[in-house]
């Protein structure tokens, strides 16, 4: 999966370069020749990039390490020019500051830094050429080809809006007839979990209950939580008691806690959903339900519980809901959705698009996936898909491996290296995240992911067309739009947060991870990541993003 990243980080930051080498030459005749040198170097190098994505290389170790070295010298030079432009803007000021109407010479006369800067450029060619030459031993084609054009989505994209869910109805009223049953054996609180491996829709069907009119009016209170596993039974109760009033617990003393959440809950009947919960403790999850049935003795709440792990499902109750495959008609009907806007199947995209949905192996998010990917797409792009897919020679695989491979092929058809390195930024942040869509484009702009084009100049109008592509191609969901129809927020299946996630995993802080060498590829430290560990990163000069989530200094 590294190589997935690599390639798409190098094209970024050869493209960068690029554009700082012309826009330096523009601007110094101190470096001129260096720099040009530096500029046809990268131009070389793309040329390779383009041989190494295509899907009938194949990816030998050799080629993962060249990848590898040119990322680094990439990342090199990007440095290396931040503190250029640092050091030209620096003396600038300084120079306004000191003498505001004398004309500004620049920095260049400075003669230390002058022959530093000129050692650097000298050696990142050195570097540059050496790599070329390792292309041409490896078999790399030098291929000029043009890069892919992003098509523009209009603003009224219908695809925006939450299809309905497909293929679940008879689940959904067996699990509420089993909250029903429940209620009628007098009990103050039961726990009915669904289990189903990832892409199920698990989550989509605790939703339709969660919001189901007759719940709702058996329900007083809802609570929504997810919790990948579970925390102390403080914090679990605090998270509760948050939800239910929207407000940040002050307190720090858990029978305060309680006594605020018997006010909240006293003498109502409550429904409380955990999404997703991967691991539980026996004696802490009994303990944490004695204090619930303390709290609330009245008969009837309920528990609805969502987990992949059959151990953590029959920890919480013996009563389970095992979440199936769809049938090939379901997944047919959610693959149209997503591929044929207007829900008209031509005659020639019929027989491909069966066979299609069989990759799929009944699991939504799949046919989610692929439905999203074929929009829009030519009738040899679809054929193309189907010689070149594994899985439709029926690999022998699990279904969750499946859709992790159809997830990855919709990452490798995205059409631009910078909507790649915009979607591996997600893993920045921990699963169920809720993104701010502006706020994620503005850091996408300071990130250099949204490069202008002829076609778009307006970096705001760029972040909005990728934001929309991920989200044609079901890489986003859960889309919230405020008053006037138009995106605020969205969050990210944990499947395909998984994928973000490997992509990202060799740039990202991993607290687990003590691998010297590892540490020093470090870029991102990332939302999730443990601020008091900061300093086991040995060139903390390499990062480029840091995320504090907290008031740690």
């Amino acid at each position: 999966m590294a190589d997935a990243v690599i390639g798409a980080t190098v094209q970024v930051l050869l493209e960068k370069l690029i554009s700082l080498t012309i826009e330096e030459v523009n601007s110094s005749r101190d470096f001129d020749k260096d720099l040009e040198m530096l500029t046809q170097n990268v131009s070389l190098i793309q040329a390779f990039i383009h041989d190494v994505e295509r899907p009938q290389v194949d990816k030998q170790q050799s080629v993962e390490q060249w990848l590898n070295r040119l990322e680094r010298v990439a990342e090199d030079a990007e440095n290396m020019f931040d503190r250029f432009r640092y050091e030209s803007l620096k003396t600038k000021v300084m120079s306004i500051r000191n003498s505001p109407m004398k004309k500004v010479s620049g920095f260049f006369s400075h003669t230390a830094f002058k022959r530093k800067m000129s050692q650097k450029i000298n050696n990142i060619n050195k570097e540059l050429t050496a790599i070329n030459k390792v292309a041409k031993d490896l078999g790399l084609q030098s291929l000029m080809v043009p890069s892919r054009k992003i098509l523009p989505i209009r603003e009224t994209d219908s695809l925006v809006v939450a299809s309905d869910v497909v293929g679940r109805d008879m689940d959904v009223a067996e699990i509420k007839e089993k909250i029903l049953n429940m209620r009628e054996e007098d009990a103050v609180l039961c726990t009915i979990p669904i289990v189903g491996m990832g892409g199920l829709g698990k989550t989509t069907v605790a939703k339709r209950i969660y919001n189901d009119e007759h719940i709702k009016q058996i329900f007083v209170k809802r609570i929504w939580l997810c919790l990948p596993e579970m925390p102390e039974i403080m914090i679990f109760l605090e998270q509760i008691l948050e939800s239910l009033t929207e407000k940040k617990v002050e307190v720090q003393r858990r029978d305060i806690i309680v006594k605020k959440l018997q006010d909240e809950l006293g003498g109502k009947n409550y429904l409380l959903v955990l999404d997703d919960l991967w691991c539980v403790d026996s004696t802490s999850w009994h303990q944490f339900v004695d204090t619930l049935r303390g709290i609330n003795t009245s008969r009837g709440n309920c528990i609805l519980v969502t987990t992949r792990m059959k151990r953590v499902a029959s920890t919480v109750a013996t009563n389970l809901h095992i979440l199936g495959k769809l049938t090939e008609d379901h997944c047919w009907s959610i693959f149209k959705q997503k591929a044929f806007v207007d829900g008209r199947v031509p005659e020639e995209f019929a027989s491909m698009g069966n066979k299609i949905v069989k990759m799929c192996q009944g699991l939504p998010l799949a046919a989610s996936v692929l439905g999203g990917l074929l929009c829009n797409k030519e009738k040899h792009e679809w054929q193309a898909l189907l010689d070149g897919n594994p899985l439709v020679a029926g690999e022998d695989d699990n279904g969750e491996n499946n859709t992790k491979k159809i997830l990855k092929l919709s990452y490798d058809y995205l059409p631009s290296p910078y909507l790649k390195k915009c979607f591996a930024y997600f893993a920045m942040f921990p699963k169920d995240f809720k993104f701010e869509k502006d706020q994620l484009i503005q850091l996408w702009m300071a990130e250099g992911f949204l490069h202008p084009c002829q076609e778009t100049t307006v970096m705001e109008d760029i972040g909005n067309n990728f934001f929309r592509l991920l989200l044609r191609n079901s890489l986003l969901q859960d889309v919230v739009l405020d008053e006037h129809n138009n995106i605020k927020y969205c969050k990210m299946h944990d499947l395909v947060h998984d994928l973000a996630g490997d992509i990202l995993k060799s740039k990202l802080f991993d607290p687990k991870g003590n691998d010297g060498e590892k540490l020093s590829q470090v870029r991102y430290f990332g939302w999730d990541s443990p601020s008091d560990q900061i300093d086991k990163i040995n060139e903390p000069g390499r990062l480029c993003t840091l995320f504090w989530r907290s008031n740690y200094i």
